[in-house]
């Protein structure tokens, strides 16, 4: 009787641990979904580019529509690290999210969204976010990168400086143009019949005073920003190439968020990316008046044509590219 009772009292015992493991166990499951997480995301742009404006505002809209549970640990300036190696981190599951420009290395038609004279003009660009061309693509890159993608934006078309007008194609014969250190942005040599030099973006503006490079090529945004106007003479309105980017998530992050969370990333990354093409447009005129004021000068009355007709060079060197092209034409403004 006695050995039956403290069997009886252990058995007790064991339900009783059981038990309470079961209840502190579901009581720490609940507390771990209501944990808060900074997701971190890094990019190379100054303070005060579209860019990072818009992710402190998603930031503010992201604490509020998870409660506070979620927020952003923003990484501006490179400050993480470089562009490239910002992806690559992102690939490898070491950052929660980045901008990636271009996904032509995964997904070589993904290029043409940086080619040039693609898209005409904002309203162009408008419809093809609304399109079933553009959900296609972003699920293409998702799965040829490895990642999942969030968002596309643009941060204004790109436009030519120099220390002298360069409206025709002979004004570009033998010069040195700046191009961006990694394909597809290498063909805007090739629609200006220029001299391709690569350099990466931090290196621009010492080459441009040295004459390592003759003339560069950025959207507005980047021409203020990183204050070209003090070795450019020349601003030439050009609108070759709609600076296309957009926001990257970690597979291994993506998947470790809750289907409410990951509805409330999407939400935030949607209007993330259409605030930086709000506030790019907005802000277009006002860049134009300040690199005026600056001493440059504004050359807006260019015939683009001979520029256009060289784009079937560059889609005859990308064929991938062709049919999502002829796709993107026919989107009307």
């Amino acid at each position: 009787m006695k050995k039956k009772g403290i069997r009886t009292v252990l058995a007790t015992m064991l339900v009783l641990i059981f038990a309470s493991s079961i209840i502190f166990g579901a009581g720490s499951t609940e507390v771990a979904t209501k944990t808060s997480r900074k997701l971190s995301i890094a990019h190379v742009f100054a303070t005060n580019h579209p860019v990072h404006l818009a992710l402190l505002e998603a930031n503010e809209m992201l604490k509020q529509k998870s409660g506070g549970r979620l927020e952003l640990n923003i990484y501006p300036n490179g400050t993480f690290a470089n562009y490239n190696d910002a992806v690559q981190a992102v690939i490898m599951g070491q950052l929660d999210m980045a901008p990636l420009d271009s996904a032509s290395e995964y997904l070589p038609k993904a290029g043409v969204l940086l080619g040039p004279y693609v898209f005409r003009s904002y309203g162009h660009w408008t419809n093809f976010k609304n399109s079933e061309l553009y959900e296609n693509l972003k699920d293409e890159i998702s799965e040829a990168v490895g990642v999942k993608q969030l968002d596309l934006y643009n941060f204004g078309f790109r436009n030519m400086t120099g220390n002298k007008p360069l409206v025709k194609l002979e004004d570009f014969h033998k010069l040195k143009l700046r191009v961006v250190n990694f394909p597809p942005y290498s063909e805007i040599a090739t629609v200006f019949n220029a001299v391709g030099t690569s350099l990466p973006i931090g290196d621009v503006y010492m080459g441009l005073q040295s004459g390592v490079v003759d003339a560069q090529e950025n959207p507005l945004t980047q021409i203020v920003t990183m204050k070209f106007y003090e070795v450019q003479k020349y601003l030439m309105l050009t609108q070759h190439m709609l600076a296309v980017s957009g926001t990257i998530m970690s597979e291994q992050t993506w998947n470790s968020l809750s289907a409410e969370d990951q509805k409330i990333i999407e939400e935030v990354f949607r209007f993330e990316a259409d605030r930086i093409d709000q506030i790019v447009r907005d802000n277009e005129n006002a860049l134009i008046e300040e690199v005026k004021k600056a001493g440059m000068t504004v050359i807006d009355k260019i015939d683009t044509k001979p520029f256009r007709d060289r784009v079937g060079l560059v889609l005859e060197r990308n064929p991938a590219w062709v049919e999502v092209y002829n796709q993107i034409q026919s989107i009307p403004d």
